[in-house]
């Protein structure tokens, strides 16, 4: 299931700008067909048939005796070539068998390529297990594929690309933050100061919601609710990181300006990133960091509905100002009048 999942989110791709016609197209009596496309079923290319285009095939074998003007492309199937493609042959999971003729390079990611005596491949043949190639078949190179490295390079790749669009997308969440709700972002880091209540809200909002969000799924009347939720969380994780980053930058850099603010985000913000390169541990962060930072926001906004407007939180007010005391004026006596 795994190869065949695989094979067909790499065939995405080659649908992209292709109109899909029936698999059977060409099949009514005609000699030249367009492309085709079957998701499920065998393709066959009869001795007289041509088809002017790629064939593609999600599940099942792939049989050329006449002539493919195009490439072909299986994600789980075998494919047995007798007849003449003039482009190239990209396999997923299958092998393939080649008498006929092939115009350009045969690549089979998980099988073997067999190429018998008459056959010629105008281009390379690579597959995971070692090729089985006639002397004077293959006009290009024949090597065996290392998948297992392919596979890893395509991972790794993707994680670079992930790390780098977090890092940008938070960064930017994190410096509009700053700048446009400062009070909020005080508010947010005196908070998080106090460490085992930050804990225990956000593991109930970042542990306990999601929970919840799940059963309340369970019930028809709850999906809106529960999808609800979880939509939410999925906004309030990336702001949790960004307070964490905030809460962790402020014990290096201090200072109430704007510049201090955004200079103390950007610290913790970087030696978060830095720890979330580290292979396993980098996602490990990512929760408890999100988790910490709701926490911090939570009991934030909480202390916000609290205080009667006008007024300022006890931690976000400084100590009051000393006024000095009232003297009442002095009221000079008033004349004697004379008898």
């Amino acid at each position: 299931m795994f190869r065949r999942l695989l094979g067909a989110s790499a065939l995405v791709a080659v649908l992209i700008g292709m109109s899909v016609v029936p698999a059977s197209a060409g099949e009514d009596g005609s000699n030249r067909g367009d492309r085709r496309i079957s998701v499920s079923g065998a393709v066959v290319v009869t001795s007289d048939e041509v088809v002017d285009g790629s064939v593609v095939s999600f599940d099942g074998s792939v049989t050329v005796d006449g002539t493919v003007d195009g490439n072909i492309f299986v994600a789980d199937g075998r494919v047995v070539i007798r007849g003449r493609v003039t482009g190239g042959i990209l396999v997923a999971h299958g092998d393939v068998l080649i008498s006929g003729t092939v115009g350009d390079d045969v690549v089979a990611l998980d099988g073997r390529i067999t190429t018998r005596d008459g056959a010629r491949v105008d281009g390379d043949v690579k597959s995971r297990r070692e090729p089985d190639v006639a002397p004077g078949t293959v006009t290009g190179d024949v090597k065996k594929l290392d998948i297992q490295n392919l596979y890893s390079g395509i991972l790794f790749v993707f994680l670079v690309y992930l790390w780098i669009a977090v890092t940008l997308s938070v960064a930017l969440l994190g410096l509009l933050f700053v700048l446009l709700f400062p009070r909020a972002a005080d508010a947010t880091v005196a908070a998080g100061r106090k460490f085992w209540p930050t804990v225990g809200w956000g593991a109930l909002v970042g542990i306990v919601g999601p929970i919840l969000a799940i059963l309340v799924l369970v019930t028809i009347v709850g999906i809106p609710f529960g999808l609800g939720m979880l939509s939410a969380l999925n906004v309030l994780a990336p702001l949790g990181y960004v307070a964490s980053s905030l809460i962790l930058g402020r014990l290096m850099v201090k200072g109430t300006s704007t510049g201090a603010r955004i200079g103390a985000f950007f610290a913790g913000f970087g030696i978060l990133r830095a720890v979330a390169l580290v292979p396993g541990l980098g996602a490990i962060a990512w929760v408890l960091v999100c988790i910490y930072g709701l926490g911090a926001l939570t009991q934030a906004a909480w202390r916000a509905g609290r205080v009667a407007p006008g007024t300022r939180a006890p931690e976000a007010a400084g100590p009051s100002p000393t006024v000095p005391p009232t003297v009442p004026p002095t009221i000079p006596p008033a004349p004697a009048t004379a008898p």
